[in-house]
């Protein structure tokens, strides 16, 4: 059985912390959802003219599920092996599958950043909206550092970045670890419902992120000090410096910043062969 964070599982970890052929990995029935509670899709996406400069990134929003790390090797496998960071914003989720994407993307030697996204023609309430997201090549949009979001088991997979970059007012939240009932869940963002919730230690889930956290260069004693620091109901926001020095962030951007790949079309491989 998976575990979750905030979702139904057996162990909960609460913590506050180019156009290819089929790119697009979207959920069929996520337009039905509001957008924190829909399924994490992916999307190649761009901005500005590509045959002259623009920047490029993946991006992955929702929330963490089972289906994650299925849905994030198709995408990899249709890149055939070019490189782009993977921008993440997320309330978290599959703790289990939030290991696997992370490890997925070390092992492509992708970087990772805590960025929102913002499709072209997207209404400013839902500006990653699903109508926009282009499921057969390219989706058209902005991307920025400032003020996204990385909860729950969303750091995790952001671990797994060779590079791991955030905005000094990005939102990275890490909770305590308790072994968690079926039946528990958020309330408001970043809370539990804590008639939900055994708040029970759970040392096999420890020794799990012990090795994880370590196998991606991220100090386990720093991360789990910031947890213990984070209430049962609450979260512990962590701040620039606690971030890096713990290497859940090796890298800092401005709250302008594009976290994405630059492309010049002067580059030895011409922007039409990244687009194909």
């Amino acid at each position: 059985m998976s575990t979750h964070f905030g979702l139904p599982s057996t162990f909960c970890l609460i913590i506050a912390i180019l156009f290819l052929p089929v790119i697009a990995i979207v959920p069929a029935d996520a337009s039905q959802k509001p957008p924190k509670e829909r399924p994490m899709d992916f999307a190649l996406v761009h901005n500005g003219n590509c045959k002259e400069i623009c920047v490029q990134w993946i991006s992955a929003e929702g929330k963490i599920t089972s289906e994650t790390p299925k849905r994030f090797k198709s995408l990899l496998e249709s890149l055939k092996g070019r490189k782009l960071p993977v921008v993440i914003q997320s309330y978290g989720g599959d703790v289990d599958a939030a290991l696997s994407v992370g490890r997925m993307i070390r092992a492509a030697g992708l970087e990772t950043a805590v960025g929102r996204t913002q499709l072209n023609e997207c209404p400013m309430l839902e500006p990653r909206c699903v109508q926009k997201i282009v499921r057969d090549g390219w989706s058209e949009g902005e991307v920025r550092a400032g003020s996204a979001y990385c909860f729950s088991a969303c750091p995790l997979a952001l671990a797994g970045g060779k590079v791991r970059a955030a905005a000094a007012n990005a939102y990275i939240g890490l909770h305590q670890i308790t072994n968690g009932r079926k039946s528990a869940g958020y309330g408001t963002a970043g809370r539990r419902n804590l008639d939900a919730i055994s708040t029970r230690s759970n040392p096999a889930l420890k020794r799990m992120l012990s090795t994880y956290l370590e196998e991606m260069g991220v100090s386990s004693g720093d991360v789990f000090a910031m947890m213990g620091l984070a209430t049962p109901e609450g979260i512990y926001h962590v701040g620039t410096a606690e971030a890096l020095r713990s290497g859940l962030v090796t890298k800092v951007l401005s709250v302008s910043d594009e976290p994405g790949n630059v492309i010049y079309a002067t580059n030895p491989h011409t922007s039409e062969d990244l687009m194909e």
